[in-house]
């Protein structure tokens, strides 16, 4: 069992850079990774997708990887803050803790896109599935990612 937050498995996904800023990955109870994905590899635009966030993107090829839609006892592991549509996508996985790095605050020129935040939507769907969460993780090495 690995120990979580993970500063081994998050800086995996912080490798990824500023270039690719939004990197997630779904990590099973022993911290392998199962998937990752960053949305400068599969950019919603390409994929004619709106759902296709990162987090989500890697919560389906985790599940597709194992064959089941439960992600029970896996961790979601994100660069940023997750926004209520990963946050939901999360619950309804089963995952059982979720780890981001970067948050709103330090998004440079980018829009407020987030009006809830993570914690908020893990709060009002824990009667679904109680979630732990490690909010701005590493936070030092990511902040600069939107400047």
């Amino acid at each position: 069992m690995v120990k979580h937050p993970n500063k081994e498995i998050m800086r995996k996904l912080i490798a990824y850079g500023p270039e690719k800023p939004i990197t997630a990955a779904v990590v099973d109870k022993n911290g392998n990774i199962l998937s990752i994905s960053s949305g400068k590899i599969n950019p919603i635009e390409k994929c004619i997708d709106p759902t296709a966030h990162s987090e989500v993107d890697a919560i389906r090829k985790a599940c597709k990887k194992i064959g089941t839609w439960s992600l029970k006892g896996c961790w979601l592991y994100s660069t940023f803050e997750p926004c209520p549509l990963c946050s939901s996508a999360a619950v309804w996985a089963g995952i059982e803790g979720i780890v981001y790095s970067n948050n709103p605050k330090y998004r440079g020129k980018e829009k407020n896109w987030s009006f809830i935040k993570c914690r908020d939507v893990l709060k009002k769907a824990s009667y679904l599935n109680k979630i732990k969460l490690y909010e701005d993780f590493l936070i030092e090495e990511t902040k600069h990612f939107f400047l």
